[in-house]
C-alpha cells in the first residue's frame, strides 16, 4: 500500500461559524482505511467530538450549538465507477434526536470533492445569517442576511450572481429549515435534496444558508486504468442479464416514478395512510404524467442512468420547470394523501424543493393529519390550530388542501406548527395512540410498506437513523433487482418470512455503508468483486472480501454506539402498530408480521446485548472501535 493517501484530499476542514475561524487536520490514513469516507467518517468524526456532557445536553436539544453538522464526499466520489456523483451530510437529526444522515447527487458533490478537503466540520453557531464560500481552499464567511427568507432556487441564483461565478456550486436552506422545520431539508443544483432526518433545520439553527464551492482541486488516484477495465466489464455483464440490462433504460425513460404501478402490485406502495395497497395507480405514473406534460431526463455527475427529471407545467399562468417528480414523492403526497391528480402532485413536491422539505415527511405527516380527522380521532384538539384551514376540507383526495398544508408547514403558521414538529409529536400534541404513528425512531415511514417484504420491514426497525428505505433497501433483492450471493443477500421463495435470513439483512445494510461512505449511489448494482475492486483502484487499498465487509459492520456499529449514547435501546427498535395491521386486500392481504425472532437473531448476529440494544464491549474491540 502506498505511503501517500490516494483517493482523497488529505485534508478535514473544522469551521468554527461562532468565530468565523478554520482549522485544518490533517486524514488519518488508518481513519480512511476503517472508515472510507461519506457518512463514516463522518461517524468517526462525531463520535469523537462529542463528550458525555454533549450526549446529555442533546438528548434534550438537538439544536444544540454541540451538535456538528458535517459535509463530506468519499474516494469513489466523482469517479469513473458509474453512479459515483454524491455527496454526503450528517448531524444529530432534530427531528428523531439520534444520528442523522442523507445524502444527494448532482454536481455539487463535484465541487465539493475538489475543494481540497474531504470533509467539511461545521460547529457553533453563527451569530448572523451567513453564507460559506470555498475557493482556492479557502474560507469566506458572507453575510447572508439579504438572502435569508429566500427559496432554495432563489438563493442559489442570487449567490452566483453576487460571487459572479457561474461554475460555483451551492448547498442551500429554504424558509423551512431557516423556521426550523424538523425534516427541513438541504438542496443543491437546482432540485437535488439531501431531504431525511432534517439536517435542514440543523443547518438553519446554525444560520448558515448556504455553502458555495468552486473546486479546482483535483483528487489523485491509485489505479486509473483498473477502474476503466471494471467499467467495461460491467457494461459487457450487463449486456448478458435481461434485468440488468432493461432496468436503466425504464430509469432513463421514467425516472424512479417508474415504480409506482409495480409497487402498487407488489403490496409495497401504500395509500390512504398505509391502509390500503389498492388504488387507481395508472393516473400517477411515470408514464401518464410523460404523456400529460413534456418531461425530460438529465444525470448526476458521471451516470448513464439519467434517471432525473424535469415536468414542465403551467401554474397562474406561468410556465413551471420542476424537478422530478420522484417516486417517493408522488407516493407520499399522492397516494398517501388519497390524491390522484398529478397537477396537484407535482406542484405539492415542487413547492416541497423550493421551500427545503422532505417530501416523505411532509406526505406522512399530512396524511396523518387526515387519517384522523377522517377517522374522527383527536378533532378537538386539532380544531384548535387550524388557523384558515375547515376542517371539512380536510379529507382524501383534496389536493389543494395539501398545497395549503405545504405553505403552513414550511412557514410554521396554524396547523402547520405542528405538522412540521412530524408523526411522532403530532400523535402526542393530537392527544391520539402514538402506535397510530407511522414512524421508526422519530423518522416518517417510507413509500415501501413494511408489510410486502419483511426483511424491510426488520431493516426499517434496527436501521441507524429509523425508518429509512436506502440504508437497506431489501424491496430490491425481493424484486429481483439486487443479488450478492457471496453475502447471502439475494431472492427467496417466501418474501414474508425472514427466518434464517436476518445475517442478510445485516450484510445489506453494511453494504449501504460502504456506499454513503465510499460515497456512490446504489441504483446500479455492481458486482461485489468490483465493488471492491473500484475501491481498491482508487485508493490502493487492499481490501478483500470479508475486511471490506467488516468496513459496514464497524460503520453501523459506530452509529449505534452514537445512538445509544442518545438514548436508544431495544425497545426502540420496533415498527408502530398501524404498520403491523393486518390488510384485507391486496398483494399483502391477510399478512401478519412478527418480528420478534428474527430481531433476536438480528442482534446475536449483530453482536448487540439483547437488554440494553448496545454492541457489546468484545464486538466493539473486534471492530476497532474501542
Amino acid at each position: 500500500m502506498s505511503e501517500k493517501l490516494l483517493g482523497y484530499n488529505g485534508k478535514i476542514a473544522f469551521v468554527n461559524l461562532k468565530n468565523e475561524n478554520v482549522e485544518i487536520k490533517e486524514l488519518n490514513q488508518q481513519m480512511a482505511i476503517n472508515y472510507l469516507g461519506g457518512t463514516g467518517l463522518s461517524a468517526k468524526i462525531t463520535y469523537d467530538l462529542l463528550s458525555d456532557e454533549d450526549y446529555k445536553i442533546l438528548r434534550n436539544d438537538p439544536f444544540s450549538s454541540v451538535n456538528p453538522l458535517i459535509f463530506a464526499t468519499g474516494p469513489v466520489t466523482g469517479t469513473i465507477r458509474p453512479s459515483s456523483g454524491r455527496y454526503t451530510v450528517t448531524g444529530i437529526s432534530p427531528l428523531t434526536g439520534i444520528w442523522g444522515e442523507g445524502s444527494s447527487g448532482g454536481y455539487f458533490c463535484i465541487s465539493l470533492r475538489n475543494s481540497g478537503f474531504d470533509a467539511i466540520v461545521l460547529t457553533e453557531k453563527a451569530k448572523n445569517p451567513v453564507f460559506l464560500y470555498i475557493h482556492d481552499k479557502n474560507f469566506e464567511f458572507k453575510d447572508a442576511s439579504n438572502i435569508w427568507g429566500k427559496d432554495c432556487y432563489e438563493t442559489q441564483k442570487i449567490i452566483k450572481k453576487e460571487l459572479n461565478n457561474e461554475k460555483i456550486r451551492v448547498a442551500n436552506i429554504g424558509p423551512a429549515g431557516e423556521n426550523l422545520v424538523k425534516f427541513g431539508a438541504i438542496i443543491n443544483d437546482e432540485g437535488r435534496a439531501v431531504g431525511r432526518c432534517g439536517l435542514g433545520a440543523l443547518m438553519g439553527s446554525k444560520k448558515l444558508k448556504a455553502i458555495a464551492i468552486h473546486g479546482v482541486e483535483r483528487v489523485e488516484i491509485a489505479d486509473i486504468e483498473t477502474c476503466k477495465k471494471l467499467r467495461k466489464q460491467a457494461e459487457m455483464e450487463a449486456q448478458g442479464d435481461f434485468l440488468k440490462a432493461t432496468a436503466p433504460h425504464l430509469f432513463s425513460l421514467y425516472g424512479t416514478n417508474s415504480y409506482l404501478d409495480i409497487g402498487m402490485m407488489q403490496g409495497d406502495t401504500p395509500g390512504y395512510y398505509f391502509t390500503e395497497t389498492e388504488f387507481l395507480a395508472e393516473k400517477l405514473t411515470a408514464k401518464t404524467i410523460k404523456e400529460k406534460y413534456p418531461v425530460f431526463g438529465y444525470n448526476c455527475a458521471g451516470c448513464t442512468l439519467k434517471c432525473g427529471k424535469i415536468t414542465i407545467i403551467e401554474h397562474d399562468g406561468k410556465e413551471i420547470k420542476v424537478d422530478g417528480p420522484e417516486y417517493e414523492s408522488v407516493a407520499a403526497l399522492g397516494t398517501l394523501c388519497g390524491v390522484f391528480d398529478p397537477k396537484h402532485v407535482i406542484l405539492a413536491s415542487h413547492m416541497c424543493n423550493v421551500y427545503g422539505m422532505d417530501t416523505i415527511s411532509t406526505g406522512v405527516s399530512i396524511a396523518f393529519l387526515i387519517y384522523l380527522v377522517e377517522n374522527n380521532l383527536g378533532i378537538d384538539k386539532i380544531k384548535l390550530h387550524l388557523n384558515g384551514i375547515k376542517i371539512e376540507d380536510i379529507r382524501w383526495g383534496n389536493g389543494e388542501l395539501i398545497l395549503k398544508l405545504v405553505d403552513k408547514i414550511s412557514t410554521r403558521e396554524g396547523i402547520g406548527n405542528i405538522l412540521a414538529e412530524g408523526v411522532r409529536v403530532m400523535a402526542k400534541k393530537f392527544g391520539v395512540d402514538p402506535e397510530l404513528a407511522a414512524h421508526v425512531k422519530g423518522l416518517e415511514m417510507p413509500m415501501h410498506d413494511p408489510r410486502a417484504f419483511a426483511g424491510q420491514a426488520l431493516s426499517y426497525m434496527t436501521c441507524c437513523v429509523g425508518a429509512n428505505h436506502e440504508k437497506g433497501d431489501w424491496f430490491g433483492v425481493e424484486i429481483g433487482n439486487i443479488n450478492y450471493s457471496e453475502l447471502r443477500i439475494r431472492r427467496a421463495k417466501t418474501r414474508d418470512n425472514i427466518k434464517g435470513r436476518e445475517k442478510a439483512v445485516a450484510n445489506l445494510q453494511d453494504l449501504r455503508a460502504i456506499d454513503d461512505s465510499a460515497v456512490n449511489c446504489n441504483f446500479i448494482n455492481i458486482s461485489f468483486n468490483h465493488f471492491i475492486g473500484y475501491i481498491n483502484a482508487v485508493t490502493g487499498f487492499n481490501y478483500k472480501k470479508k475486511t471490506l465487509i467488516q468496513v459496514g459492520e464497524r460503520i453501523n456499529n459506530i452509529k449505534r454506539v452514537i445512538n445509544c449514547n442518545l438514548g436508544i435501546t431495544k425497545e426502540d427498535d420496533k415498527l408502530p402498530k398501524h404498520l403491523t395491521k393486518i390488510l384485507s386486500s391486496g398483494r399483502t392481504a391477510g399478512v401478519k408480521l412478527d418480528l420478534k425472532e428474527n430481531l433476536t437473531q438480528y442482534y446475536k448476529g449483530r453482536g448487540w446485548d439483547w437488554e440494553t440494544g448496545r454492541p457489546t464491549e468484545d464486538k466493539l474491540k473486534e471492530l476497532t472501535i474501542i
